[in-house]
């Protein structure tokens, strides 16, 4: 039994891994080439697709008993050092942000989110650019979608809530925005290990929850990035971890998190997270427990949240409705109420063929880029500890996540991992190690430590390297399109758009202009030329490449 059960379970995650192949080779069209519009078919194809080989030969080698003793002392030392642990993560994650991700915010609504954090930075509720230079100097094609511009006084802000905005904004006050999310990542690590050694009773949990979380390169990899994900893990861990006990106090500032979680950058996330605990809290202690739950999620949710979301209503610098003249408070409203109605619409649709598929994608993905064979891990763990209430809530967050994202139509998009699921990813390592430190058979115990071990300690190996250098590769590649321009020098660089490489996510420009170089979205050479003739008459012709051109200023 000893022998055999790692053997079983690595052909089985080896077979899993196979399906993960069919799948994508079905979902991306094959023979056919993937479109580079649809990015996340196209890096499901040209990422996932190769992974499956270093997943399958990770799954058969962790069989190797070497490597599962050096993975077992590699555990032991996690857990006995937590905080040496996570400190290391974070520099390891810093310098990943800098020299794999090249600290550069590939996707539009990235960038956005950094833009603003700059802004509160600087004092400011907006970017503030020149009015007549609004339609130039941002993405304009995204106006509307996922920013929010005025034509009259040049104010710029994005369509998501400010919260991760204003965890970014002390980064950027810094100048270094990049370590924003590997400090997140590596308080979620410490948090995962905390929760594990509590729940389980075991003090050996807390190095495999860490070990697991972060050989996972779904977890270290959406820390190279400015979306918000890495915050969401971080904040629904502390929100659970205070909801263990309820005393008031804590459920006070249980809330105060929540209200956080739900500002980052919308709240959904949040929401499809706590609403296993909150029901919990109902179930279990009632009105008088909510109650405090309800005052900690108040001040900061109707201050942050509401009010960021109305003030874009209200005439003035984040007014931005068609009709500045119209004053009528009552129809603001009804314009206010109308606007997030058709938001609405344009996010949540009933499930049907299409969106099935793309969930089931994410769940592919899911596989992919975590330990091989740590989903099934994690189900056998939450099966397991079944009897632990603040365990099974766990599962039913990731649960809820994954069903809640049934009714949004469209996929991630861009993301190194699993996007939409990394609110909610904690529960897999926390599981995993729950599964581990909690079998009752000695021998199959054993058997499962061992090879748990051996596959994340490979993984924490092969699987981060891989992933790093497909991370830069598609960095690089997609930079190597922007026109070139002499970095600290004076210029302005023109992009041509072309959504099939989403070169208009090239127009990314500090929120009051402050950089020495201006990007701007092009019109056409003749177009441009004239705004120079105009608003910069000393410009000179630097060069020209096949998505852009550039003229230096003197």
């Amino acid at each position: 039994m000893t022998l055999a059960t790692p053997r079983w379970f690595a052909i089985l995650c080896a077979f899993a891994s196979l399906l993960c192949a069919v799948f994508i080779l079905q979902y991306t069209r094959f023979p056919y080439d993937p479109y580079r519009l649809f990015i996340f078919d196209y890096l499901f194809r040209v990422q996932d697709l190769p992974a499956v080989a270093l997943t399958i030969f990770i799954a058969l080698a962790a069989t190797v008993p070497a490597v599962g003793r050096a993975g077992l002392a590699l555990a032991a030392v996690i857990g006995r050092n937590p905080w040496a642990t996570a400190l290391a993560a974070f520099l390891a994650l810093c310098a990943g942000q800098l020299f794999v991700a090249m600290n550069y915010p590939v996707a539009g609504d990235e960038h956005l989110l950094l833009m603003q954090s700059r802004a509160f930075a600087a004092g400011h509720l907006s970017a503030e650019f020149p009015p007549e230079l609004v339609t130039w100097v941002v993405p304009w094609p995204y106006n509307n979608r996922w920013l929010y511009a005025s034509l009259a006084t040049g104010a710029v802000v994005p369509a998501y809530w400010p919260g991760y905005a204003l965890l970014l904004a002390p980064f950027s006050l810094l100048g270094v925005p990049w370590a924003c999310n590997p400090l997140l990542a590596s308080g979620s690590a410490l948090l995962l290990g905390r929760l594990a050694g509590r729940l389980t009773g075991d003090p050996e949990a807390r190095g495999w929850a860490m070990l697991l979380a972060l050989a996972s390169p779904a977890f270290t990899g959406m820390a190279l990035s400015y979306f918000s994900m890495s915050a969401h893990l971080f904040l629904n861990l502390a929100f659970a971890a205070l909801l263990l006990e309820r005393s008031p106090r804590r459920l006070l500032f249980a809330g105060l998190v929540g209200s956080l979680a739900l500002i980052l950058s919308n709240p959904v996330p949040h929401i499809l997270f706590a609403l296993p605990w909150v029901a919990w809290i109902a179930y279990a202690d009632g009105r008088r427990s909510l109650f405090w739950l309800a005052m900690g999620y108040l001040p900061l949710t109707l201050v942050a949240g509401v009010w960021w979301l109305f003030v874009r209503q209200i005439p003035g610098p984040l007014w931005f409705p068609p009709y500045p003249e119209d004053a009528d408070p009552w129809h603001r409203l009804g314009n206010f109420l109308f606007f997030w109605q058709v938001q609405a619409h344009r996010v949540f649709v009933d499930p049907d063929a299409g969106t099935l598929a793309k969930r089931a994608a994410e769940q592919v993905k899911l596989w992919l880029w975590t330990v091989p064979g740590l989903p099934a891990l994690a189900l056998a763990g939450w099966l397991l500890a079944w009897r632990d209430v603040r365990l099974r809530l766990f599962g039913l967050s990731l649960l809820c996540t994954i069903a809640g994202f049934l009714f949004v139509w469209f996929d991630q998009g861009y993301g190194w991992g699993v996007r939409y699921l990394h609110p909610a990813l904690g529960a897999l390592p926390l599981l995993g190690a729950a599964a581990i430190v909690t079998l009752r058979n000695p021998a199959v115990r054993d058997a499962v430590r061992r090879y748990a071990a051996a596959a994340a300690l490979l993984s924490l190996v092969l699987a981060t390297a891989f992933r790093a250098w497909q991370i830069h590769d598609f960095v690089d590649d997609h930079l190597s399109r922007r026109p070139p321009f002499e970095p600290g020098v004076r210029q302005i660089v023109f992009i041509k758009l072309d959504w099939d490489y989403f070169t208009q996510d090239f127009v990314q420009n500090d929120p009051f202009l402050r950089d020495p170089v201006i990007f701007m979205l092009s019109r056409g050479r003749a177009r441009d030329e004239q705004l120079l003739r105009e608003r910069f008459p000393g410009a000179r012709f630097a060069g020209e490449a096949p998505f852009g051109h550039v003229w230096r200023l003197d």
